[in-house]
């Protein structure tokens, strides 16, 4: 009896001098973070910049291929134009852009010569990360959802957007944003099929 407590002793103090963290690695170094945290977290600080017209940090968190160009012509093009004329009543506006699948091209509101030069932009927030697989340029990434409130004079509503991130190195770039869809919103995976329309 006294061998076998001597037993359980001696093993019980092996694991303690192994170790049992979860925050070590087998030869002591930190275990590796979850790299799909960061693609989240690049999300957030991506979409938070873009609401605060901080193209140069924008632009830069863009793969090659989506900015097409270099990171100054992407700030360049971005930058706020001269205020055009707002039409008059009397002119028509032309009909509501509609998708392949029957459902309306949600337009955002735009400013009006009476209204203010933008919409107060709420935090954003960024769900989990969800793989996504290549379409047509695209390639496979990971898709990540951001939220904000969109906030104008008399009217309000929250933004849902689509983002697919590509690890390249040790940074997560952008490489595709998409609207997300109420059609989206009911299929149940609405990151992945706003990313996966053409």
């Amino acid at each position: 009896m006294r061998r076998i407590a001597m037993t359980v002793t001696a093993a019980a103090a092996v694991l303690a001098v192994a170790g049992c963290s979860s925050d070590k690695g087998a030869d002591d170094r930190p275990a590796p973070k979850d790299p799909t945290a960061a693609a989240v977290e690049a999300a957030r600080v991506y979409q938070e910049a873009r609401n605060d017209d901080d193209w140069a940090k924008a632009c830069a968190m863009q793969t090659d291929r989506y900015r097409d160009g270099t990171v100054e012509a992407c700030v360049a093009e971005h930058q706020k134009p001269s205020p055009t004329p707002t039409p008059s009543p009397s002119q028509s506006s032309p009909p509501p852009l509609e998708y392949a699948d029957g459902t309306t091209v949600r337009i955002k509101p735009k400013a009006s010569a009476s209204g203010p030069e933008r919409a107060d932009m709420g935090p954003v927030t960024a769900g989990s990360a969800v793989p996504v697989p290549a379409i047509g340029d695209h390639p496979p990434g990971t898709g990540v959802q951001v939220e904000y409130a969109v906030t104008w004079p008399t009217s309000s509503s929250t933004s849902r957007d689509a983002l697919r991130l590509v690890q390249q190195g040790d940074q997560w770039l952008v490489d595709q944003a998409e609207d997300i869809l109420e059609s989206d919103i009911a299929h149940g995976n609405p990151v992945h099929d706003a990313l996966m329309r053409r």
